[in-house]
């Protein structure tokens, strides 16, 4: 995960948290109370979002979101590291992928490279009649 994304999702985090935290301290709701608010906001906002941008909010809020229903000590940024890694994993197993389809394909295009070799190089012993 890079750098701005991580940032992005670090200040996402910290905003709810701060929201949450205006919301227990100013309009005195409970942290629980303040949470599902939070919460109920952002479901709101992803509702009127097309399809695929709201697919989009969702992975980028999935970890800010539980943080906001996160009413223990936890700061902000706590779960940064985990979701870099399970980002690292998924990064890592579809270059995996990636690189596996990448290696079938050169090995057919060695292939086809090697019978086209053979082919012109039979249509060359016939055109100089060394059969």
């Amino acid at each position: 995960m890079t750098n701005f994304v991580l940032s992005i999702i670090l200040k996402i985090e910290y905003a709810m948290q701060e929201l949450i935290n205006k919301l227990t301290n100013e309009v005195g709701l409970t942290a629980e109370q303040a949470a599902k608010t939070v919460a109920t906001m952002v479901d709101h906002i992803k509702s009127k979002l097309p399809p695929g941008l709201a697919g989009n909010l969702d992975a980028l809020l999935g970890n800010a979101q539980a943080q906001a229903g996160n009413t223990t000590t936890e700061k902000p940024g706590d779960h940064l590291k985990e979701k870099a890694e399970d980002f690292a994993e998924a990064a890592k197993d579809k270059l995996g992928d990636l690189a596996e389809q990448a290696k079938d394909k050169l090995s057919d295009a060695a292939d086809k490279a090697e019978e086209m070799a053979k082919d012109a190089f039979g249509k060359l012993k016939d055109m100089l009649g060394n059969k």
